[in-house]
């Protein structure tokens, strides 16, 4: 199997939520149908692993209980020269924070709670996004 190939059978998704129930049982959906999954509880983690690896999509909580939020943590990612594709979950709907995803060329922000279905489907076309800015 060539790398290519093994990217595309096994896309990173990094997961970021400070609730640690709602962290595993994402992290179990995601690869029980076949992602390699890595999840993070706090921002300041995410972003140490996140300056030496490669994932294609980030699937990141809005409200972390710290003083970051998710769009914190995927601006500092995109500055550190992170090229994923990020996916905010949230419960928040202001405008403005929607406005700030739009700016931070979010390539979803999907309301909680969210049905599994939604979730796979919106990873699965992430996944397909990832892999065209890659190609």
């Amino acid at each position: 199997v060539g790398l290519a190939q093994a990217i595309i059978h096994n896309p990173d998704v990094l997961i970021l939520d400070d609730d640690i129930d709602l962290l595993t049982t994402t992290a179990e959906l995601l690869a029980d149908v076949g992602y390699k999954v890595k999840g993070f509880a706090d921002p300041e983690s995410a972003l140490e692993f996140a300056i030496g690896q490669t994932f294609s999509v980030g699937l990141f909580d809005f409200r972390l209980g710290s003083l970051k939020n998710g769009l914190d943590v995927v601006e500092t990612m995109q500055a550190l020269g992170c090229k994923s594709v990020y996916v905010m979950v949230s419960a928040d709907v202001e405008s403005s924070t929607r406005l700030r995803a739009i700016n931070l060329k979010l390539f979803d922000f999907i309301r909680k709670p969210v049905a599994p279905e939604v979730l796979l489907e919106t990873i699965s076309r992430a996944l397909a996004h990832s892999q065209k800015m890659a190609a």
